[in-house]
């Protein structure tokens, strides 16, 4: 078929598709980088150090700045980096310790603004995670909050009140959906067990859906199915892999799976399994077929100890894997989309966790 014809036919079923489905295609995912040339590696430090770091990664030339944001800004990023986004040509850290959201222009790293979260009598806010829509960022807080940023602006333009202690945030068809762990009550074993489901447009709590005793990293598929893995109180409630279906509301386990931490990429969950004592274990759940793909996705004998959070380029399908044992210095081991290890970053950061992909 002619090329044109196939442009041609292209561009009508996208005239004709809905409008929040263009807004899914254009906005929410944004398009990834054709190729990564950078990656910026974000690190947590250690809870009270004010050492988290922010560390720069040239893949073309082996240049390496592993405390980018400090050579670039003069001063640190501050204490306990929980998230990293980037979102049009601006990166959001997303700094919990410190209370504080750090902008940094894309191109060079340089800081453009920081906003603190404070509550209304003045107390930290203690941001963790961030997702984006529309121009706004939202951001979960341990104060049960969700915050709303207007990017033109850089500045807050809303505050809801959700679950205990919120952790993950996607966003899908008009809908936020928020894990509410109630992380803070460890002690006293009273998590929550609920995601909450705001309208975005209203910025209102429509209810609360019951998943599971302490949900933590929640996704979306393409069909509009949300996935988020419930830690369970790590003695008698087990942890668990499961979907909410939002058409019927039906939450369901899935079978055989269990997930330390996960993240959803072309609707391919790609779940990390963490044992104490045990090297970590990398599976992959297709989510359209609701089937669990790859049992043992690392297929070369790259062993991993003490794997911590797991990323995937979109792009090329690389998955990035980074280990912490909360004393030292943690790397980075990068797999192409078949399981073979392509390379290996030592000593990115303590405690590293998000990873943002760079052309």
């Amino acid at each position: 078929m002619n090329k044109k014809i196939i442009l041609f036919i292209l561009l009508i079923s996208a005239f004709f598709a809905s409008c929040s489905d263009l807004e899914d295609i254009i906005d929410v995912s944004e398009l990834p980088p054709l190729q990564t040339k950078k990656l910026l590696i974000l690190s947590e430090g250690g809870m009270g150090l004010n050492n988290s770091t922010l560390a720069l990664f040239d893949l073309r030339s082996n240049f390496k700045d592993l405390d980018y944001f400090q050579t670039t800004n003069n001063r640190g990023l501050g204490d306990t980096a929980n998230d990293i986004l980037k979102y049009g040509s601006k990166i959001y850290l997303v700094i919990n310790g410190s209370s504080v959201i750090e902008i940094i222009n894309v191109e060079n790293g340089k800081s453009l603004k920081q906003i603190p979260l404070k509550t209304t009598d003045g107390k930290s806010k203690q941001p963790r995670s961030i997702a984006a829509y529309g121009g706004k960022v939202y951001i979960t807080s341990f104060d049960d909050t969700v915050t709303r940023i207007d990017t033109t602006l850089l500045s807050v333009d809303g505050n809801i009140t959700v679950g205990q202690d919120p952790e993950g945030i996607c966003i899908k068809n008009n809908k936020i959906y928020v894990a509410n762990s109630g992380g803070l009550n460890f002690m006293s074993g009273d998590y929550d067990k609920t995601v909450s489901v705001i309208n975005l447009q209203s910025f209102k709590e429509e209810k609360k859906i019951e998943v599971g005793m302490n949900p933590n990293k929640i996704y979306a598929d393409s069909e509009g199915d949300i996935y988020v893995n419930i830690r369970g109180n790590y003695t008698s409630e087990p942890a668990a892999f499961k979907k909410i279906t939002p058409s019927t509301g039906v939450v369901s386990t899935i079978e055989n799976v269990v997930a330390t931490e996960f993240v959803l990429v072309n609707d391919k969950a790609y779940i990390l399994l963490s044992e104490w004592g045990k090297p970590s274990v990398i599976k992959v759940y297709d989510c359209l077929s609701e089937k669990l793909t790859t049992e043992t996705f690392i297929s070369d004998g790259t062993v991993i100890d003490n794997g911590y959070k797991i990323n995937v380029d979109a792009f090329s399908g690389d998955v990035y894997v980074n280990t912490s044992d909360f004393i030292s210095a943690g790397s980075t081991f990068c797999f192409d989309k078949n399981g073979k290890l392509k390379f290996k970053l030592d000593k990115v950061g303590l405690n590293p966790c998000g990873i943002v992909f760079l052309n």
